[in-house]
């Protein structure tokens, strides 16, 4: 009787044709209502304009058109496609070798099981900057890492994908997304005061001190939750010589090694030959090094997967697991024998978030949203924890960070500096509000990867029933934690960034 509840939830590729109907239901619907939305924008005078938007009917020549003609068009410029298998040539590699295995097996006997999830936690909220870095590596690395530590191993890719979503907009240090902020929202200042400064790193301590207890706060929910949940153990794990494995991991180690030295040198500037890894046409070596265009965050995910090939391969020679060419194909392909599902859902989920886009449902309802915000004319606390409120729902709908808050700051930065806070605390209560609904929202496109890979390392007990069931614990804890920061923030008037308080 188990076993037949377990198979009723609901596979997540009929999620998302379900919701690819609802959106193309729905954007007819809306779209004969004449549903709207205004969208605010700011000049470099300091002017504000307004936008109508309109929802987009699918169920139209042109609608219908996009159907038939993207499809796989959108399936192939979507964007976790290569990189999932980028990161399976590499992640595989390991696993298969037992190379990570190996390693964690080592890390486990010295580092205590909540002080390495909170390690890890926080490695991936760093990791951040690239999210198809983050992604797509580290939901496989969590696999061994728990596997080592004796806990559920479908928690551990869970915690990874809530360490990355949720701190997908806060970090250790800053990145371009700190110059992103400030230049989106500096024309909207201007409507208050041509004159305030509004520098790069205005909420630093405030990010800094969310990022250390969002890792903290995810390592006590996995802790707690992990207990009851079953470990699945590798079924095909092959007995290697001790002396072996000992010679083949210090040799994995060297290359780790030297591929790490030549990287760290190839993102210094101005040295003989260095910099390679820069977008030199940048001013800014924060942009230089996390830009859009920089070869650092575009080639990361290669030079790692590429690092766990070659030292697998080392390894694998040493402890005779390869002993012909023939034994690299294997291994190579290990990881990519069983990714039909990953594939399928990835497709499906790429034509739902294609639709969804196409449709402007998103962008009206966001828009609508804002300006409910803005109307209702709040002030001090009030402001703050409906606007905390009306940014986690947006992301519901907009996945996108710069498409949110360039939105949210023409139609409510007036308001908030009004009530005399400052714009960098505007932006730190944006960056944490806006990270929570990434855990959930099916817009987000890396939620079909994560629910692609709990089918591809999880094949029992697999639906997005069970995939909303483990990520719900983290979405409550997460959400309160980061209101509670905010708020505590503002009440204490502690600095959030050098010589910046929360208020003017």
């Amino acid at each position: 009787m188990e076993e037949i509840k377990k198979k009723r939830g609901l596979h997540p590729v009929w999620f998302f044709i379900l919701l690819s109907g609802i959106v193309i239901f729905l954007s007819f619907i809306f779209s004969l209502i004449n549903l709207q939305g205004v969208e605010y924008q700011v000049n470099q005078s300091g002017t504000v304009t307004t936008t109508i938007l309109t929802v987009r009917s699918l169920l139209t020549l042109s609608g219908l058109k996009f159907i038939l003609g993207e499809t796989i068009n959108n399936f192939l410029k979507f964007v976790p496609l290569g990189t999932v298998i980028v990161g399976l040539i590499g992640m595989g590699s390991l696993i298969k070798t037992g190379l990570l295995k190996e390693v964690f097996s080592k890390i486990s006997r010295y580092v205590p099981r909540v002080v390495m999830f909170f390690i890890f936690s926080l490695l991936c909220i760093v990791m951040g900057f690239s999210q198809d870095l983050a992604f797509v590596i580290m939901i496989p690395i969590a696999f061994a890492l728990f596997t080592e530590y004796k806990r559920s191993q479908v928690i551990g890719m869970t915690m990874a994908f809530v360490s990355v979503a949720a701190g997908a907009n806060i970090n250790l240090f800053i990145t371009s997304l700190d110059y992103s902020i400030v230049e989106l929202a500096r024309n909207s200042v201007k409507t208050i005061n041509m004159d305030y400064s509004y520098g790069y790193s205005g909420d630093l301590f405030l990010i800094v001190v969310s990022s250390l207890l969002l890792a903290l706060l995810i390592a006590v929910i996995t802790e707690f939750i992990s207990r009851k949940k079953p470990v699945r153990i590798s079924e095909d794990e092959v007995e290697l010589d001790p002396k072996l494995k000992k010679k083949g991991l210090k040799y994995a180690i060297i290359v780790v090694a030297i591929v790490a030295v030549l990287s760290i040198y190839a993102i210094i500037p101005n040295l003989p030959l260095s910099g390679a890894l820069l977008d030199n046409k940048q001013e800014l070596y924060v942009n230089k090094l996390f830009g859009a265009n920089s070869p650092f965050v575009n080639g990361i995910l290669f030079i790692i997967s590429f690092t766990g090939l070659i030292a697998s391969v080392v390894y694998g020679y040493i402890t005779k697991q390869i002993q012909s060419d023939k034994d690299i194909i294997k291994i190579l392909t290990s990881n990519l024998n069983n990714i039909g599902e990953l594939l399928l859902i990835i497709f499906f989920a790429s034509l739902w978030i294609a639709l969804f886009k196409y449709s402007k449902i998103g962008e009206v309802i966001v828009a609508m949203l804002f300006s409910i915000l803005r109307s209702a004319n709040f002030s001090f606390v009030l402001l703050i924890i409906f606007s905390f409120i009306a940014i986690a729902l947006s992301g519901l709908f907009l996945s996108s960070f710069a498409d949110k808050w360039g939105m949210f700051a023409p139609a409510m930065m007036t308001q908030f500096m009004k009530s005399n806070i400052t714009p960098a605390f505007v932006g730190g209560i944006f960056r944490l509000a806006s990270g929570i609904s990434n855990i959930v929202t099916p817009v987000f496109p890396y939620f079909a990867i994560y629910v692609g890979y709990m089918g591809l390392y999880n094949k029992n007990d697999f639906s997005i029933k069970k995939c909303y069931s483990l990520l719900m614990p983290y979405l409550i804890g997460i959400a309160i934690l980061f209101l509670f920061i905010v708020m505590a923030w503002y009440i204490l008037g502690a600095p959030i960034g050098p010589k910046i308080n929360p208020t003017i």
